[in-house]
């Protein structure tokens, strides 16, 4: 059976009611998906102790699509008539990817670039696998429809998006055809679709409506089972979401970020889950896999995250700032060195970023995607332990010597705490909030899993290296180096 005898409907009218507010989101969660944290099933994960902050952080996040001031930017109406997320735009102009960065400007400011995997990440590879339809529709025309109806759905739903795109790290001497556990995997095909194995890594999974599901690892002809593009909802029966030990379930006072913005990563295993063959965008096709996926698929994922980064970069640059302000060494030399330092790097980040908006392209299906942002990404991973070394080296001692809210509120201790913990122009409770702020960026659980994903963001670094200098255009300095020693290299 091929997918082209099951044909996603070409829609013709709405697919849903358009952007979601923060009621409609909690409330859609609930739809019994199997989530597992601590050993225990959750039974809601809008009202579990550990998961429930970042519920209500992501209902707030929604709620904006609705509020005067940002309704606008975060959401438009589309070509039938439904008001739907701006992340599910598709750019037809320079305009529309600036549009694109409001929005996301949005979402990562409000999120205070403390999260990796906002939905709008993820709402961009739908995005990206509809654009790449051109390509698929030479495989088989049911592939491209499947992508484009997604793209719809998703969007007059306003789907909350995760994506699966890495493997559980295994035993790496092995090849996929060697140990096929490593991989996910057709086991079965049946009329209706096809039968999943495996298991992914899947950031924000016990809130995400659906997985994109996609291999970034470079399969060979012998592995075809294991390529697959697809959509999969999270309670789609035989899907297990298996939570990592979670970072929250702190109070506000002591751990600011990570009690509002622990979007939890889990390993989603597939037991044997049926996937309908209008929810398959590829299958079968390693080579073809490959060399989309990142070249074309994550286009505008790749922008979003880089806008997310920059965000992520402020609230460095300013916390390191009110750190030296506040502990009285703003105006030492070898301090404003250090947060001159963070500034140029946010200053160079935000430059690539402007750079590849202003050399846009077109893509074959004539949408209009940003220029080349690899460079970012390898810039992040070559900055980003330097970045939270700056911080630790600016704050120094203030990220550990901290009391807690609960000293605050004894009478016998008060006294004390308001006058060692001041700063310049500043109460004792405003210094410790920023300190603990300071720690969690850094030194607490939550800053240093933030500083791994950074690093890992898209891979093993040292092969974006490479690929940065694979793709890089030698000719004009050649001819530089040829002109002046008279040579023909």
């Amino acid at each position: 059976m091929t997918p082209s005898a099951n044909l996603a409907a070409q829609a013709t009218k709405p697919l849903g009611s358009g952007a979601l507010d923060g009621k409609r989101f909690l409330e859609s969660l609930r739809d019994g998906r199997e989530v597992w944290l601590n050993g225990e099933k959750v039974k809601d994960v809008t009202t579990h102790p550990l998961l429930r902050g970042m519920a209500q952080e992501l209902a707030r996040l929604y709620d904006l699509q609705h509020a005067a001031a940002t309704r606008d930017v975060m959401t438009f109406v589309n070509e039938n008539g439904v008001r739907v997320s701006t992340s599910f735009l598709e750019p037809r102009s320079r305009e529309d990817l600036l549009a694109r960065r409001r929005n996301a400007e949005t979402w990562s400011r409000e999120s205070y670039g403390l999260m990796g995997r906002y939905p709008d990440f993820c709402a961009a590879i739908a995005v990206g696998f509809k654009d790449v339809g051109d390509e698929l529709a030479k495989v088989d025309p049911a592939f491209a429809r499947n992508a484009a109806w997604h793209h719809q759905f998703a969007a007059e739903n306003d789907l909350c998006l995760g994506h699966g795109l890495h493997d559980p790290n295994m035993d790496k001497t092995l090849r996929p055809e060697q140990d096929p556990d490593r991989c996910l995997r057709i086991v079965k095909e049946k009329d209706g679709g096809i039968v999943v194995r495996g298991a992914r890594f899947v950031t924000l999974a016990p809130f995400s409506h659906e997985m994109q599901i996609a291999p970034t690892y470079m399969l060979n002809e012998r592995e075809a089972d294991m390529s697959l593009w697809f959509a999969v909802q999270s309670n789609a029966p035989g899907l297990k979401i298996l939570c990592r030990e979670a970072f929250s379930g702190r109070n506000s006072f002591d751990h600011p970020a990570s009690s509002r913005f622990e979007e939890q990563d889990a390993l989603v295993v597939f037991d044997d889950v049926f996937v309908p063959w209008e929810r398959v965008f590829l299958a079968r096709q390693p080579l073809l896999a490959n060399r989309l996926f990142r070249s074309r698929v994550m286009a505008w994922a790749a922008h979003a995250g880089a806008i997310q980064q920059l965000a992520h970069l402020d609230m460095f640059v300013a916390v390191a700032h009110l750190m030296a302000k506040v502990g009285g060494i703003d105006n030492r030399p070898n301090v404003q060195t250090l947060l001159g330092e963070l500034v140029t790097y946010k200053l160079v980040l935000e430059a690539v970023v402007r750079d590849a908006e202003q050399n846009c392209v077109t893509t074959p299906t004539g949408r209009i995607a940003p220029g080349p942002l690899l460079q970012q990404r390898t810039f992040t991973t070559l900055i980003c332990e330097r970045v939270g070394a700056i911080l630790e080296h600016v704050a120094t001692s203030g990220l550990i010597f901290l009391p807690s809210e609960k000293d605050f509120d004894a009478p016998e201790l008060r006294p004390a705490l308001d006058i060692y913990y001041r700063g310049r122009a500043t109460n004792a409770v405003d210094r410790t909030k920023l300190s603990k702020l300071a720690w969690e960026m850094t030194g607490d659980s939550f800053g240093s899993r933030q500083l791994l994903y950074e690093r890992l963001h898209s891979g093993d670094p040292n092969t974006l290296l490479a690929a940065v200098y694979a793709r890089y255009d030698q000719s004009r300095s050649v001819a530089m180096v040829n002109r002046l020693l008279g040579t023909n290299f």
